[in-house]
């Protein structure tokens, strides 16, 4: 009978626990088994990378999916160029954009970074189920006061703590046509123009009832950039200033645990692509002070500084700045720094583009792509495999 009872307990106690792990995470848990072929995706790769090394395999392997610039300013011969010129969606790191049109406008007298503004203004920009939680742990990031933050803070928001949310309101309050100006005048046709997110994600939601999520992402997809941005910034702008528009909107919202990661990763697809390479010389432009000045320069990439912040990196490299960013299936990462062993400056953007979920969530759960980045700035030998890996010839190079 005291058996019986201990094991009652222990089944009691475990099924509590279930309970709760299960309902904590049942988001999770209905997306994988909702929809767990598409969850599946990769799963092959994620015993061969549990270390660096084993990244830059899958770099070799699977070029559809990653293109990695990473220019030695110091000596351009030891500058590494994988699926350079291949269009990759952008995410977070197209922000420098809004960066460098801040900064202009600044040096300009056009905006006064002190100024106040209401945070409801950037709260307007959030669709529901998408990514509210980020934005509303990136705004805990920022001191307010009076429900108010200053201009100024707002290079945080998008940057070190990303929120799409503000993202949009800046670029609004930059002005569409002045950042856009910006980025075809630096881009010259390889980098599209910046898109406010919220317009896509309201594309999706509010599309007509007989096509899906994919379908419709297919078709916002096949448009051209330019006609993607127009009707983005339409229905951005409605959703904004138009009560029964937005209410619509979230009457149509549903719960994120309803959508499959199919279409999440459909969705993510839309976002402006550029050439690693035309993205990887503009950060270079503003590191080296060819955007107004070195002044400026310096105060753009000032948000970028965090990431200096770990001991490690300060052990190896004299300056270090990084923007990334993590979209189901698609990773972005800029940074630069300058390693303490050989004084070398790096300009370096990576991209990982429509990856298998599997692997996706295992690179994610331990940030590899952002190591990958900042140890090629310092680590020789990882640098090594990454250019053999980028000429294709890190696997032959290993038979025996």
């Amino acid at each position: 009978m005291k058996a019986f009872k201990t094991l009652l307990i222990f089944f009691v106690v475990t099924a509590g626990i279930f309970g709760m792990v299960v309902g904590l995470n049942w988001t999770a848990f209905k997306v994988v088994f909702s929809d767990p072929e598409t969850f599946s995706e990769g799963s092959e790769w994620i015993e061969k990378t549990h270390s660096l090394a084993g990244l830059v395999e899958f770099l070799e392997a699977a070029p559809q999916h990653v293109s990695l610039v990473s220019l030695n300013l110091t000596d351009p011969d030891d500058s590494i160029l994988y699926n350079a010129h291949e269009p990759r969606v952008m995410g977070a790191v197209s922000n420098l954009f809004l960066l460098m049109e801040f900064e202009r406008q600044y040096r300009a007298g056009e905006l006064d970074p002190d100024a106040r503004i209401y945070t409801e203004e950037l709260d307007a920009f959030v669709v529901p189920t998408w990514y509210e939680s980020g934005h509303r742990n990136a705004m805990r990031s920022i001191p307010s006061e009076g429900g108010t933050i200053a201009l100024r803070d707002v290079r945080y928001l998008v940057s070190r703590s990303y929120s799409q949310a503000a993202s949009d309101w800046l670029f609004y309050f930059l002005g569409a046509d002045s950042v856009n100006a910006l980025v075809d005048s630096l881009g010259g046709g390889r980098i599209e123009p910046w898109i406010p997110g919220s317009g896509l994600q309201l594309a999706v939601l509010m599309r007509d009832d007989h096509r899906s999520v994919k379908q419709e992402a297919a078709r916002l997809r096949a448009l051209d950039a330019s006609e993607r941005l127009a009707l983005s910034m339409a229905l951005s702008r409605r959703y904004i200033h138009d009560s029964d528009f937005a209410a619509e909107v979230r009457s149509r919202s549903g719960h994120i645990r309803n959508r499959l990661l199919a279409d999440e990763r459909a969705v993510h697809g839309l976002w402006s692509r550029a050439e690693p390479l035309a993205l990887t010389q503009v950060l270079a432009d503003v590191m080296e002070g060819r955007f107004i000045d070195a002044e400026s320069g310096s105060r753009i990439l000032e948000p970028f500084g965090w990431a200096f912040n770990d001991p490690v990196v300060q052990q190896h490299a004299s300056e270090y700045g990084a923007l990334f960013g993590s979209r189901l299936s698609y990773q972005a990462g800029m940074d630069f720094g300058t390693s303490v062993y050989t004084g070398d400056r790096f300009a370096q953007v990576m991209l990982f583009d429509d990856l298998p979920v599997a692997f996706f969530l295992h690179m994610s759960s331990n940030h590899m792509n952002q190591d990958l980045q900042r140890r090629l700035i310092y680590d020789p030998e990882l640098r090594r495999l990454t250019r053999l890996a980028s000429e294709q010839q890190l696997t032959v190079n290993r038979e025996p």
